[in-house]
C-alpha cells in the first residue's frame, strides 16, 4: 500500500472542495461504535458493499468529529484481511481521543469507488486542532483482494502510463493557472511517487495529485494533495 498525504495550512483553504471531514448537522454523540452507513455497487464482475463503522464520534457545535473505518464485503464475503489492515492503519495513523471536553487528533471519513475488478478506498482525514488535512488512496483487485500498484490501476482505467501522466499534467496546469501555485514544482511531482490513480465513487477515473505553493505565496514551501475527476478535470468532492 502506498501512503499519500496532503499538507495543508492552518487556514485550510480548500477543505470544502476536497471533502472536509466535518459534517454539518451532525447526529447525536455516541460512546459506542456506530454504523455510519452502508453503500453498495455492482460492477461487471462483482458485487461490492462498504459499511462505514464509527469507532469514535463527538459533536462540537454543528460539527461531528469521527473515526470511521470500512467493512468491505465482496460477493457476499467479508474482505477480512483488507478490513483488518485498513482498520489497524486508521487507528494507528489517525489517533483520535477526548482531551477534556474536546476531541483531539485526526478525524476520518471514507469514500470509495468500484469498477470491473478494481476497488478504490479513499481515506480523508482532518486534524482537529490545526486544520491539517490528509488523504490516502488504496487500490485493490476484486478477484484476489490484493493490493494493486499504480501502473496496473492506470491500465485498468484504460490509459497507458504516459497518457495518465499527460492527462494529470493537463489537470495540474489548469488548476494552477492564474494562482499562487508553483507550476514548475507541481509538474515535477507528476510521477507515481507523488500521484495515485483511483476510481471515483461515480466510476470515473480519478487522480490524487500534488500541488505546490509558489514562493510569493504566504504558504510557500507547502504542497497539498488534491483529488481530481479525470473526466471533468475538476476538483473532486465527496458527499
Amino acid at each position: 500500500m502506498k501512503r499519500i498525504t496532503i499538507i495543508a495550512t492552518a487556514l485550510c483553504l480548500s477543505l470544502m472542495a476536497t471533502g472536509c471531514v466535518a459534517i454539518k448537522k451532525a447526529p447525536a454523540v455516541t460512546t459506542e461504535a456506530a454504523t455510519a452507513g452502508t453503500t453498495a455497487e455492482t460492477t461487471a464482475s462483482h458485487s461490492v458493499e462498504v459499511e462505514l463503522i464509527k469507532l469514535f464520534s463527538h459533536v462540537e457545535g454543528d460539527y461531528e468529529i469521527t473515526t470511521v473505518v470500512p467493512k468491505i464485503t465482496v460477493d457476499g464475503k467479508e474482505a477480512t484481511e483488507i478490513n483488518a489492515a485498513l482498520s489497524e492503519h486508521i487507528k494507528k495513523e489517525y489517533k483520535l481521543e477526548m482531551d477534556g471536553v474536546n476531541a483531539d487528533g485526526m478525524s476520518t471519513r471514507i469514500a470509495w469507488g468500484a469498477k470491473d475488478n478494481t476497488l478504490s478506498i479513499i481515506i480523508l482525514a482532518n486534524d482537529t486542532s490545526t486544520d491539517y488535512f490528509t488523504a490516502e488512496v488504496f487500490n485493490y483487485d476484486l478477484d484476489t483482494l490484493k493490493d494493486l500498484d499504480d501502473s496496473e490501476v492506470t491500465k485498468r482505467l484504460g490509459m497507458t502510463d504516459d497518457e495518465f501522466f499527460s492527462k494529470t499534467t493537463e489537470i495540474i496546469k489548469k488548476h494552477c493557472e492564474g494562482s499562487g501555485y508553483d507550476l514548475k514544482k507541481s509538474l515535477e511531482a507528476v510521477k507515481y511517487e507523488k500521484i495515485t490513480p483511483f476510481i471515483m465513487p461515480d466510476g470515473n477515473p480519478g487522480v490524487l495529485g500534488c500541488i505546490c505553493y509558489g514562493e510569493d505565496s504566504q504558504f510557500s514551501g507547502l504542497e497539498s494533495m488534491r483529488c481530481f475527476n479525470m473526466k471533468t478535470m475538476e476538483r473532486a468532492s465527496f458527499s
